[in-house]
C-alpha cells in the first residue's frame, strides 16, 4: 500500500487536486493496530486505497492530535474516509476483517462519486444561468441603446420584449438558481445527517461490543482468579493436611521411643534393683576358687567379710603352689588390688555368689607340674580328639549336677599316672598334661580355649 509521506494539509491539497478521498489510519501499540496495518497491506485491500490519498497516524503523536481535534478518535485503530467538503464519508473504528475494509471503501467511494456528481451539476447550472443573464443583459444594453438614438423604435428589438419583461426572467433564473442550490443544500444535509446517524449507531455498535467483550474477559479474569484462588486454597489446606500427619507421625514416634527408652529405663532400674535387693539381701556369698591347674573349691562366707580375710583364706585353707598371685572375675574382667583389700564382698559385687581365678603374677616362673613321658605326648595328641568327642556325647546322656567339692588345704595336684586326661569333678572341661617330667611347655595347660591360666 502506498502511504502518502507529507504532512496532514499537504496530504488534503493532494487529494483535491487528484479529486479523491483523503484517508487517515490511526494506530496504536498494540496486536489490533499491527493486524489492521497487515490487512491493508493485502493485494486486494491496497489495490482499493491506492486510489485514494492514504496517510498513517501515531497515537499520541503531534499530527494524531491535531486531527483528534477536528475528528474524535473515540476507538482505536480508526480508518476516516474524508471527503472533498471536509466531512466524514465513512469511519471504520476498532478491527474489522478484509470483507468490511472493502465494503466500506466501495460505500464511500460510491457516496463520494455522487457528492461529485450533485458539484458537476452545479457548476454546469451556474453557468447556464450566468450565460443567460448575460445574453439578457447585453440585449437590453443594446435596446436601451437604439431607444437612445431612435425612440420611435423602442418597442421594437431583436427579441421582442421589453427590458422589465428581460430583468424578470433574469430575476426568476436566479431564483430557480437558488432553489435549486437551497434544495441541493438539503439534501447534502439529509446525507450529512443519514451520515451522522449511521456513524453514531456504529460507534454505539462498537462501543456495546467493547463493553461486551470487557466485560467477558473481566468475567473470565474474575473467574480465573476465583479458580487460582481455589487451587491455591485447597493446596494450602492439603499442606497443613500433609502437616499435620507429618507432626502426628513425628509425635507418634517420638511417643513411642519415649516409652520404649522409658520401659528400658525402668526395666534396668527394676533388674538393678532386684539385684540390689538381691544382693542386700543376701547375708552370705558363695565363692568358687578356681587354680591353673583346673582345680576348684567353693565355699561360704558373710557378704561383710572384707576381701583380705578372703585372701587370708586362700593362704591357710587352699595354698597355691605359687606366690605372689592375684584374685580376678572371669565376668566383668576384673582383677582386684591392695585398694580392693579392705572392702566387704557385698561392695565387691561378689554376692550372693561369684567364681575367683587365682593366678601367679607374671614373672614369677610358675608352671603346672604334670607327670608322664615323652613318647605318650604323641598319643595324646592323637587320641585327645577322640575323647573330647566322647566326653561331648557323654555329656548329654549323662550330665551330673554341679557338686559343691572341698578340697584338703595341703592337697596338691595329682598328676594323672597315665598323663592323658584329667576330669574336673564339677564340669565337662578336660585337660592334656605331658607325662614327661620336668616337662614345662605352655601348651600344656588347657586344650580346649577356656583355660584359667594366665602365665
Amino acid at each position: 500500500m502506498h502511504w502518502f509521506q507529507g504532512s496532514i494539509p499537504e496530504a488534503i491539497i493532494a487529494s483535491r487536486n487528484r479529486k479523491c478521498i483523503f484517508v487517515v489510519v490511526v494506530t496504536a501499540e498494540d496486536e489490533d493496530s499491527q493486524q489492521l496495518l497487515t490487512r491493508l497491506e493485502e493485494e486486494n485491500v491496497s489495490s482499493v486505497f491506492n486510489s485514494f490519498v492514504s496517510i498513517s497516524l501515531k497515537s499520541g503523536s503531534g499530527e494524531a492530535n491535531m486531527f483528534s481535534q477536528l475528528y474524535p478518535l473515540v476507538v482505536l485503530p480508526a480508518i476516516y474516509m474524508i471527503g472533498l467538503q471536509g466531512s466524514p464519508l465513512e469511519v471504520i473504528g476498532g478491527l474489522v476483517d478484509i470483507p468490511t475494509l472493502l465494503s466500506r471503501a466501495q460505500k464511500a467511494l460510491k457516496v463520494h462519486d455522487e457528492q461529485q456528481n450533485v458539484a458537476q451539476a452545479s457548476q454546469i447550472s451556474e453557468a447556464e444561468v450566468l450565460q443567460t443573464t448575460s445574453e439578457n443583459i447585453e440585449p437590453s444594453q443594446e435596446e436601451e441603446t437604439t431607444e437612445s438614438g431612435n425612440p420611435g423604435n423602442s418597442e421594437d428589438g431583436p427579441s421582442g420584449l421589453s427590458l422589465e419583461a428581460r430583468l424578470e426572467r433574469a430575476d426568476q433564473l436566479l431564483a430557480a438558481v437558488r432553489e435549486k442550490k437551497i434544495e441541493e443544500e438539503r439534501e447534502k444535509e439529509k446525507i450529512k445527517e443519514r451520515e451522522r446517524r449511521e456513524l453514531g449507531k456504529q460507534l454505539q455498535q462498537f462501543k456495546e461490543a467493547q463493553r461486551e467483550r470487557e466485560q467477558r474477559e473481566l468475567a473470565d479474569s474474575r473467574q480465573k482468579e476465583k479458580r487460582e484462588e481455589k487451587e491455591a486454597l485447597e493446596k494450602i489446606r492439603q499442606n497443613i493436611a500433609q502437616d499435620r500427619i507429618d507432626r502426628a507421625a513425628r509425635y507418634q514416634a517420638a511417643q513411642t521411643s519415649e516409652e520404649e527408652r522409658r520401659r528400658a529405663a525402668q526395666s534396668a532400674q527394676e533388674q538393678l534393683q532386684r539385684e540390689r535387693a538381691s544382693a542386700a539381701r543376701s547375708a552370705f556369698s558363695r565363692l568358687q576358687f578356681r587354680l591353673p591347674d583346673g582345680s576348684t573349691r567353693t565355699e561360704q562366707f558373710s557378704s561383710d567379710v572384707k576381701l583380705s580375710s578372703v585372701n587370708e583364706f586362700i593362704d591357710q585353707q587352699i595354698k597355691p603352689p605359687f606366690r605372689p598371685y592375684s584374685l580376678s572375675t572371669t565376668f566383668p574382667r576384673r582383677e582386684f588390688h591392695e585398694s580392693d583389700m579392705q572392702q566387704t564382698l557385698r561392695e565387691l559385687d561378689l554376692t550372693p555368689s561369684a567364681a575367683l581365678l587365682i593366678i601367679p603374677v607374671a614373672g614369677t616362673g610358675f608352671k603346672p607340674q604334670t607327670n608322664g613321658s615323652a613318647g605318650n605326648t604323641w598319643l595324646s595328641a592323637i587320641f585327645a580328639p577322640l575323647f573330647g568327642i566322647w566326653n561331648w556325647i557323654w555329656g548329654f546322656f549323662a550330665n551330673p549336677p554341679p557338686r559343691v567339692t572341698h578340697q584338703d588345704s595341703t592337697a596338691q595336684p595329682q598328676p594323672n599316672s597315665q598323663g592323658v586326661r584329667r576330669r574336673r569333678p564339677d564340669s565337662n572341661i578336660h585337660r592334656l598334661s605331658d607325662a614327661s617330667p620336668g616337662d614345662s611347655s605352655d601348651d600344656n595347660g588347657t586344650w580346649n580355649g577356656n583355660s584359667t591360666q594366665q602365665l
